[in-house]
């Protein structure tokens, strides 16, 4: 008993060293995630509670002598699945807020969750809180003898199946889907598939140690599973480590989807420059694009909220062109492959793209000319290939005559501007 109880001692303090260090990790992760990252914590939190009234149990259990064996294993049993499943339900919580793009605080959280019942993490909690209830009042035995046996009711394991096999299958579920609608780089499929590894890693272990090798009469692996699986909450926190998974991916979405006749007829597959003073009909023509079913990506120099406010825009992602501002749907002007990666990944992912690109000027002025000449080149070509449409507000009175000519070259000029400088392109049905 003395053996077992030591093993049970070194694995839960080296199960509680790698907790620390993963709880300091995830909370020095610089990402404007922040709700995500706490929810998170909270999951770790969690395990963490698991393995110390595990210890505190059989303390207790020790110093009571063989009396308050079968008791304390139980109740440890049934403390440790309890907590194992809060796990669940936050771990869940986290997979749902991750791949849902329109949720960044709790806020947001609990409005979705109204508006948009049910939905997938409803049916996957009440499967959790379930599977809490039948393991708090479904009767367990337990066998002292040699090999010591945990002896549970048939429908606890049914119900313990389902709800690991939920666990398994919910996080590949959302997170595949999610890449597929937003296409991101090879480093965040990489780090979303090890999540995805964790989580299903987590569950099977659960499964294994806490359930299958108990009811065979294995129980002396039940310490070295808590780090097993504290290893594989671990291998989640390096997947979502701030500068990868926890960035801000732009998932296509059409603002609506009207039925009325489009005010603008422009043709797909071409960069249209609008010279204007103050980029008003450009912001008009991406507005009427984006509300007949065109999938939007406004990058401008106003603030975001100022410009969805006076547009109408909530589902259009809008990226502030900015060098100072710390928002978390923020682009830096220079290198212009800032703004070329944010355009191309989005017109690769979206189906009938529309991008606004409102800020030329800004970024001549934040690198050159010839740069962002070169930027817009590239644009061109992207745009061509993906049938997409790319409007670039542009004010003729900030460049001279051998600049304005050398654009003209790449594009189709409209707005309130454009007679002066030649042929202007009919937009207008």
């Amino acid at each position: 008993m003395a053996d077992i109880s030591m093993v049970t001692f070194l694995s839960a303090a080296s199960a509680l060293f790698l907790s620390s260090l993963i709880i300091v990790a995830i909370y020095r992760q610089k990402t404007h995630q922040v709700f995500q990252k706490h929810i998170l914590l909270v999951a770790v939190y969690l395990l963490v509670c698991a393995i110390i009234s595990n210890v505190v149990i059989s303390v207790y259990v020790t110093t009571q002598g063989q009396a308050a064996l079968q008791d304390g294993v139980i109740l440890s049993k049934r403390v440790q699945a309890t907590f194992d499943y809060l796990f669940g339900i936050a771990i869940g919580a986290f997979i749902f807020v991750a791949t849902t793009a329109s949720i960044n605080s709790r806020r947001d959280f609990v409005q979705y969750m109204k508006s948009e019942f049910p939905n997938s993490y409803v049916f996957y909690l009440f499967l959790m809180i379930i599977t809490i209830v039948t393991i708090l009042f479904s009767k367990v035995t337990f066998d002292p003898s040699n090999p010591a046996q945990i002896r549970f009711e048939d429908y606890f394991l049914f119900v313990n199946g389902i709800a690991v096999a939920t666990l398994i299958l919910y996080a590949p579920y959302r997170f595949i889907t999610y890449l597929r609608e937003t296409k991101p780089g090879q480093e965040v499929r990489r780090d979303t598939y090890l999540i995805i590894l964790g989580i299903t890693g987590f569950a099977l272990c659960e499964l294994l140690f806490e359930i299958v090798l108990p009811y065979v009469g294995i129980a002396t692996w039940r310490a070295p599973g808590f780090i097993l699986e504290m290893a594989l909450v671990g291998l989640i926190a390096f997947g979502v480590r701030g500068e990868s998974f926890l960035q801000e991916l732009i998932v296509p979405e059409a603002e609506a989807h009207l039925l009325t006749k489009p005010t603008y007829s422009l043709d797909r597959g071409v960069t249209y420059v609008v010279l204007e003073r103050d980029a008003g009909q450009a912001f008009e023509i991406f507005k009427d694009l984006v509300t007949h079913g065109a999938q939007g990506l406004c990058i401008t120099r106003r603030a975001p909220k100022a410009v969805m406010a006076e547009y109408g825009l909530e589902r259009t992602p809008v990226l502030w062109l900015s060098r100072v501002a710390a928002e978390k749907n923020v682009i830096r002007p220079s290198p212009p492959e800032n703004v070329a990666m944010a355009i191309e990944h989005f017109i690769a992912a979206s189906e009938r793209p529309a991008v606004l690109l409102d800020g030329f000027e800004y970024l001549v002025s934040h690198n050159d000319f010839g740069s962002v000449l070169a930027l817009l080149h590239d644009l061109n070509e992207s745009v061509a290939i993906h049938e997409s449409i790319l409007l670039v507000p542009f004010d003729p009175s900030a460049f001279n005559e051998r600049e304005i000519a050398l654009i003209r070259r790449e594009v189709r000029l409209i707005g309130p501007m454009a007679e002066e400088f030649g042929q202007v392109t009919k937009i207008s049905p």
